[in-house]
C-alpha cells in the first residue's frame, strides 16, 4: 500500500486480470507400448501436439497393454 503525505493510507491500484474461455479434449490412446509411441511421434510430427504433452505410458494390467493420456486447450473467441 501506498502512503500519502498526509498519513492517510491508500489502497492498491486495482487490476483485473483477463478471463480466458477454453475448451477442453483429452486424447486417450490405449494399446502396446511400441504402438503408442508411433502414433505420439506421428502426431508431434504432423504438428498437432509435442511428445513431452502426453502421460508416460502405464501398463493397464492387460498382457502388453499400455495408456498414455494428453489434454489439449483451445481458446474460445
Amino acid at each position: 500500500m501506498l502512503q500519502a503525505s498526509s498519513g492517510a493510507v491508500q489502497p492498491a491500484p486495482q487490476f483485473n486480470l483477463p478471463s480466458f474461455n477454453q475448451e477442453a479434449v483429452r486424447h486417450i490412446l490405449l494399446g502396446d507400448y511400441g504402438a503408442l509411441m508411433e502414433a505420439i511421434n506421428r502426431m508431434a510430427i504432423l504438428g498437432y501436439c509435442e511428445r513431452i504433452a502426453w502421460s508416460n505410458p502405464l501398463p493397464t494390467g492387460r498382457n502388453g497393454e499400455y495408456i498414455s493420456v494428453m489434454t489439449r486447450k483451445r481458446t474460445l473467441p
